[in-house]
């Protein structure tokens, strides 16, 4: 088995006005190799919906449904799941750019003395 070179760790509490275009933003992504972690923390809007309507047409998104827990605890059970040697956050309501991943992969492999990239 290949393990995707990123892990997208994205934790979600009630950000369906936002999240289709957050999701969308990752999978316009140039780099397309990572897995996609979505956790919906009890959200007791449409995100959980919003979230399996994705996951049904690309497999790379892996979504998780628990009771809410908060941000800490969703992320750390993310980490725990992540395959990728590097982990990418996003919130249920931010945008990247589509070359986001490539320029972080580009730089981190010339850097790898570097530990933390944000932009």
């Amino acid at each position: 088995m290949i393990l995707p070179r990123i892990s997208v760790a994205m934790s979600v509490y009630n950000n369906a006005t936002y999240l289709p275009h957050a999701i969308e933003s990752i999978l316009a992504q140039t780099f397309s190799d990572f897995e996609f972690l979505i956790v919906d923390d009890g959200s007791t809007d449409e995100s959980g919906a919003i979230i399996d309507r994705f996951a049904h047409l690309d497999s790379r998104i892996k979504p998780i449904h628990q009771a809410n827990a908060g941000l800490i605890v969703s992320l750390n059970y993310m980490i725990s799941l992540a395959q990728a040697p590097l982990i990418a956050r996003m919130d249920g309501d931010d945008i990247a750019l589509p070359e986001r991943f490539a320029r972080q992969v580009r730089f981190l492999d010339a850097h790898p003395g570097i530990g933390v990239l944000g932009t």
